[in-house]
């Protein structure tokens, strides 16, 4: 079969532009270069709300001693009920024990040292009619109520007794009376709170008291506490 010129140059032209034609499609399809992102990518960061607190002061409550429980202000102790009762220098024997009485009335009182036997009868009161009241007491205690003058118009011998019946009074009326006892919580004991009752419920009174006591005598310790312990 005769091909004729023309048929060829027909079918060149179809090739080449086959050819042309697959070279853009593969051009068109190159794979598109990846592109980066500047920055941090974003996240959701929750909003915790605060709250702005002062700083917490504690103050840290008192413990209190073992060997000490926390006291009413006003607390009324001079004397231990033990000494209170005490036959004060027995030991010495009762006229080793008048002299001690009698040596300390020399020494800081001694117009009373002078009354004739003052020492020695308030010895003997005190261990009289169950009254139970140390000598020392009885003779410091009407001092204190005399501020140590020698009465004009009656025995001092007699004022110890009074004393002595006095002080036994209260005592017992605090030992055994509860409703006593809880008007009066800032009393120690019933020693403490007939000495008290004595001087008419003076603080100031029982003080001098006490020291008093603590001077002639020196074998008591407690005060009156107005802090507690």
């Amino acid at each position: 079969m005769l091909i004729t010129r023309s048929s060829v140059k027909r079918a060149l032209v179809k090739t080449l532009i086959f050819f042309a034609a697959a070279l853009f499609a593969s051009c068109g399809q190159a794979t598109p270069a990846p592109t980066t992102t500047t920055g941090i990518s974003p996240t959701l960061t929750p909003i915790i709300l605060t709250s702005t607190r002062l700083p917490l002061t504690l103050t840290p409550a008192p413990i209190p001693s073992p060997t000490c429980t926390p006291l009413p202000i006003a607390y009324v102790y001079v004397i231990n009920e033990a000494v209170y009762h005490s036959d004060a220098g027995i030991e010495l024997g009762p006229s080793g024990a008048i002299a001690v009485l009698q040596q300390a009335l020399d020494e800081h009182h001694p117009d009373w040292g002078q009354e004739e036997r003052l020492a020695k009868n308030a010895w003997n009161y005190s261990h009289a009619q169950n009254i139970g009241v140390n000598p020392r007491v009885l003779l410091v205690t009407t001092g204190i109520a005399l501020d140590w003058q020698i009465p004009e118009n009656h025995d001092l011998k007699e004022d110890i007794i009074q004393t002595g019946v006095v002080l036994t009074q209260h005592y017992r009326e605090f030992r055994f009376n509860e409703e006593l006892q809880a008007n009066y919580p800032e009393v120690a004991d019933a020693a403490n709170y007939a000495l008290y009752a004595f001087f008419d419920y003076d603080l100031e009174k029982l003080d001098a008291w006490q020291q008093e006591y603590d001077k002639m005598f020196g074998d008591i310790q407690p005060r009156i506490s107005t802090e507690g312990c």
